[in-house]
């Protein structure tokens, strides 16, 4: 006769307390764990903040800006010269629309993004009355990021009177970011729109 081993088929009880399933709460060192994970991407937002808020405010002023050089060439399409153009006239022709709530539709007051008098005025690029200067106070930070794009949109871009590009000047990086550094905090940015841009 064979005799087979067989293991027993009983499950053993355990002595005290039985085991119970965890019923979807979190234990105190889980609940621990998941607070520090929150105060650590806290931490990181708060420190990346700043950074992060200066390109979404480049992105809008360097978007704002291309619209002004189209809506100003759509604006003044009938002129031969600027001389006679206005803040008021570019207002009624509609060539700020997109500045909405920011733009009095009366007087032709503009209030740039950052707070601070937008104007338009006629200037001289190549030729006499050739060209609308728009002068925008900007944050530095935000004019160091931009100014490749408003140089690329603009016939002629000055900074805090430094020609950073023009029919004569080619753009350079390191220009740009020592004019947008050197009013301060707050950088006057003067774009020039022609008939060509």
């Amino acid at each position: 006769m064979k005799k087979t081993n067989k293991m027993g088929t009983t499950k053993r009880r355990y002595i005290g307390k039985g085991r119970r399933k965890q019923k979807g709460e979190l234990s105190l060192v889980e609940a621990a764990g998941v607070m520090a994970a929150a105060a650590l991407i806290a931490l990181v937002v708060y420190m990346g903040r700043g950074y992060v808020m200066d390109r979404i405010h480049a992105m809008q002023f360097k978007s704002e800006a291309q619209y002004f050089v189209s809506g100003i060439q759509d604006a003044t399409a009938g002129e031969i010269d600027f001389s006679s153009v206005t803040m008021l006239s570019l207002t009624q022709n509609r060539a700020f629309d997109t500045a909405g709530r920011r733009l009095n539709k009366t007087t032709g007051a503009l209030t740039g993004l950052f707070g601070g008098a937008v104007t338009a005025a006629p200037a001289t690029v190549t030729a006499t009355n050739d060209a609308i200067a728009v002068t925008y106070p900007i944050p530095a930070k935000v004019c160091a990021l931009s100014a490749d794009s408003i140089s690329e949109a603009y016939t002629q871009v000055k900074v805090n009177n430094t020609t950073i590009s023009g029919p004569s000047t080619t753009f350079d990086s390191g220009t740009a970011a020592a004019a947008c550094a050197s009013a301060g905090a707050t950088a006057s940015v003067i774009m020039y729109a022609t008939k060509g841009n």
